[in-house]
């Protein structure tokens, strides 16, 4: 059942809370505004939040297609154009906060996780950033895995070719000429914090996890510091929502906010968009349905699972966010109009067909199946019904996936937090929660520009996270769990882990390990 809603983490930067609303141009109190800038592939959004989460403010800017340079395993962008996108989303959003009488109180930036370009002692790139997904770096990779041994098993992961660390690896074999000019390894957001403030080489933790930082002591461990041409041009190390800087004057004027703003350390894309989905409580699950589905949840330690497939980021002291990922989603679905297909399939559910789409062979959580088939078990006899089936299959996988967490937390998942473009669908959303036995939340934004406000306003208003978090998030929706049909969809449940079970790719999904816990000392 819907039912319509309206609507805190401590930084560690030491700057004072400030206790009262701004009094503005116009003679009247207004409320403080803090400016979330989000990086992404294909360019940069920025939001400006009141402290009560009224949004006041926004702009966008592209990177256009002369930014990327792709090919084969090749991704790499220009970071100049990181710089530009930011400073013309900035300008955009400055010209509309002009006139209305809030003060700007901080800014944060969150960007993609695992990008990162190599910077000369000015901050000037010496070659194109490497991307999140560049592939470049697999060989690099596993000669990492050995010395990260000790790494893999506290954390709970161990370095890919995804990995930052693995691609700076990369370069120092196979452009040392380059890498002899870099002065520093500025991950995306970095470069552009560093742009910002004039204040370069810091990192936060969160975009610091794939550059192999060690999230227990906040620093880096031995075994990253002696890799060669690595060591001397890694990042100091901050907690998201620590001040770095300030505005600097002449970036101020170009993009029409004021000097000397308190800019703080940010995060990743996923985690900031963790912070929009009003999750702030422990045990509470983000799940963000987009074309695959990716699971995060708040708990105050380290979790992970012996098959890496769960792992943690640190936001700060006893602020962790359990997580993983799967190879379901809406990606899978085969409508071309998504609307009517629900329309059409919401009288089919809940259906007999016991389906696991995924978007591509193998899946990674809950079930780590390299060889794992997409399956719809026994075949839809019309698109509706298929329909049906898959959208319930995804629901089936965000169960199985919520089960893993609980199983490897130790705690209870009492509510989730429903994000990504998917998460509009009101037909599927019923079910997901119907499934879950749960209440389902959508919040009125799951931006990740609003993550990196709260983020903002952690460093500089509020006296944590999670309290930051509460008073700027909303949430647009609840879908209650309808007991009758939750009964029936137990019992589907019920078949589809024993058809899991049963098929040779795909390992049994009732023997759910425990996990570990480990708590930062």
């Amino acid at each position: 059942m819907r039912r319509a809603a309206t609507g805190a983490w401590r930084g560690r930067g030491g700057v004072p809370a400030r206790g009262r609303p701004a009094r503005g141009d116009n003679g009247g109190m207004s409320e403080l505004v803090f400016v979330g800038l989000d990086l992404g592939t294909g360019g940069a959004r920025a939001l400006a939040v009141t402290e009560s989460g009224a949004l006041c403010g926004a702009g966008r800017a592209e990177l256009g297609p002369h930014a990327v340079r792709a090919g084969g395993q090749r991704h790499e962008q220009e970071a100049e154009n990181w710089w530009a996108a930011a400073q013309a989303a900035l300008g955009a959003l400055g010209d509309e906060l002009e006139a209305s009488g809030h003060e700007v109180a901080g800014i944060a930036v969150d960007a993609t996780s695992g990008s990162f370009v190599p910077v000369d002692a000015e901050g000037t790139p010496v070659r194109m950033g490497l991307m999140y997904d560049d592939g470049r770096a697999a060989e690099d990779a596993e000669a990492l895995r050995a010395a990260s041994a000790e790494h893999r098993r506290r954390h709970g992961f161990g370095v890919s070719g995804s990995f930052a660390l693995a691609k700076m690896r990369w370069l120092a074999r196979n452009e040392p000429h380059v890498v002899e000019r870099a002065a520093l390894f500025a991950h995306q957001a970095d470069f552009v914090v560093g742009r910002l403030t004039g204040v370069r080489g810091v990192s936060d933790l969160s975009n610091a996890l794939k550059s192999g930082c060690d999230l227990f002591a906040g620093d880096w461990p031995d075994w990253v510091r002696a890799i060669p041409a690595v060591a001397e041009r890694l990042p100091r190390l901050v907690a998201p929502a620590t001040r770095v800087g300030a505005l600097d004057a002449d970036v101020a004027e170009r993009v029409g906010l004021p000097a000397g703003v308190p800019v703080v350390a940010g995060a990743t894309d996923g985690t900031a968009g963790f912070l929009a989905s009003g999750a702030r409580r422990p045990g509470e699950l983000n799940t963000s349905l987009g074309t695959t589905l990716i699971f995060k949840m708040l708990d105050d330690a380290c979790v992970t699972s012996a098959d890496g497939a769960v792992y943690s980021h640190r936001l700060g002291e006893a602020l962790w966010l359990p997580g993983a990922a799967s190879n379901a989603g809406a990606g899978a679905l085969e409508a071309d109009d998504p609307a009517a297909a629900d329309a059409a399939a919401a009288p089919r559910l809940p259906t007999a067909s016991i389906a696991y789409p995924l978007v591509r062979r193998g899946e990674r959580f809950p079930l780590p199946a390299d060889e794992a088939e997409a399956f719809c078990d026994p075949p839809a006899p019309d698109p509706a019904e298929r329909h049906a089936a898959l959208l319930q299959g995804v629901a089936m996988v965000e169960r199985l996936g919520c089960e893993r967490l609980e199983a490897a937390a130790g705690r209870s998942v009492p509510a989730v937090y429903a994000t990504g473009a998917a998460s509009r669908s009101d037909v599927w959303l019923q079910l997901r929660a119907d499934t879950l036995g749960r209440p389902v939340h959508r919040p009125a934004s799951g931006e990740a520009a609003l993550g990196a406000a709260i983020l903002a306003a952690a460093g500089t208003r509020f006296a944590s996270i999670p309290e930051a978090a509460g008073a700027m998030t909303r949430i647009e929706a609840t879908f209650e769990p309808a007991a009758e049909r939750g009964r029936a969809l137990a019992a589907l449940y019920a078949r589809f882990l024993e058809t899991l079970a049963e098929r040779p790719d795909w390992p049994d999904p009732r023997q759910l390990e425990r996990g570990a816990r480990e708590d930062a000392r």
